[in-house]
């Protein structure tokens, strides 16, 4: 009967609500631990899985570099410590037949770049190039495409950059290169002599021209370079910088201007100024020699009346506007009003 006692009095302590509590805590506490424990091995062995490779290794030969760049997927770059750039020097075509040497590696990259530019190479010699990554255990990837590169000498610039605008769009032309089977890229900045490095023309050009927009609210640059055809662009240098800057546009003056002496004034008309840039014309009239002219009206159409009648002979001039600039005016003299009674 004692012992029945006891282990009814240790029941009763056990579901005493703090002790219940304790308890459920502890129950969690130990699953938690659990769990943890069973996830833990996952992500340990897949540092050791071996990374992707990069893909898409591609070249360009620009004067005095190569430019390599490839694809590297961002979302799982913060896993890689790097990538490894190896270059395989092959021998000089006119001295050995083909001759191919190891690759060694020219150069280690962190792990958010994805173009690196070879400087260190010769004209007329073949290259091959291939990139690896590295993860954060040191595993390396399986080896990229590799890709082969033989730098000639570099193009001549395009001559002579010039520019017209014609209604939305900016024509760009310039001299043609004379050598064979010739394309041509366009870069286009909004910062002088600050370039991308890729073109504004998504397919090398074979024309000595190139449509583009017009955008009248800011300055805009360009230059232009020669390049061979092939798998691998191999470009010259840049031509002269081409700025094209609406705020240096400088209208030029209406022509045509006549007046006529209509009952309800002076009808005025002058011939439509073709720069499509052209926002719109003023026009002014001679008060007196002393105050000179005024303007007496800004419109968009190439027309006006004049309806106020202080002087029976009048001068008047029109200008043409541009973004920011007036043109010189066009004038007609002498104009006799007589007022309608």
């Amino acid at each position: 009967m004692a012992i029945g006692r006891k282990l009814k009095s240790n029941c009763r302590d056990f579901l005493h609500p703090l002790s219940l509590i304790c308890y459920l805590l502890f129950v969690i506490w130990i699953l938690i631990f659990l769990a943890a424990c069973g996830k833990k091995g996952d992500p340990t062995l897949k540092l050791y899985e071996r990374p992707d490779a990069p893909s898409e290794l591609r070249a360009i030969h620009r004067e005095s570099e190569i430019i390599l760049l490839w694809d590297f997927p961002k979302n799982k770059e913060q896993a890689l410590k790097g990538f490894h750039l190896l270059r395989s020097i092959l021998s000089h075509p006119t001295l050995t037949k083909g001759g191919r040497g190891d690759f060694e590696k020219i150069a280690f990259l962190e792990n958010d770049k994805r173009s690196y530019r070879d400087e260190d190479f010769q004209i007329g010699f073949q290259y091959r190039y291939k990139i690896i990554s590295q993860n954060l255990k040191g595993v390396t990837s399986l080896d990229s495409s590799i890709i082969e590169v033989e730098p000639k000498s570099p193009l001549a610039p395009p001559g002579r950059p010039q520019f017209k605008i014609e209604h939305d769009l900016t024509i760009l032309t310039w001299e043609v290169i004379e050598e064979d089977k010739i394309f041509y890229n366009v870069y286009k900045s909004f910062k002088k002599g600050l370039y991308p490095l890729f073109p504004v023309n998504t397919e090398p050009i074979k024309e000595t021209s190139f449509r583009d927009s017009f955008d009248i609210t800011k300055p805009v640059y360009y230059t232009i370079r020669s390049l061979r055809g092939g798998d691998i662009w191999d470009e010259g240098a840049a031509s002269e910088e081409l700025e094209i800057n609406s705020s240096d546009f400088v209208p030029p003056s209406p022509e045509g201007l006549q007046a006529v002496p209509t009952e309800k004034g002076i009808q005025m008309i002058w011939e439509e100024v073709p720069e499509t840039w052209i926002i719109g014309y003023r026009v002014y009239r001679e008060i007196d020699e002393k105050e000179g002219y005024v303007l007496i009206g800004e419109i968009q159409t190439p027309a006006f009346m004049d309806i106020e009648n202080p002087l029976m002979k009048r001068n008047y001039r029109v200008t043409a506007l541009g973004p920011t600039k007036e043109s010189t005016p066009s004038e007609i003299r002498d104009i006799v009003f007589i007022p309608y009674r």
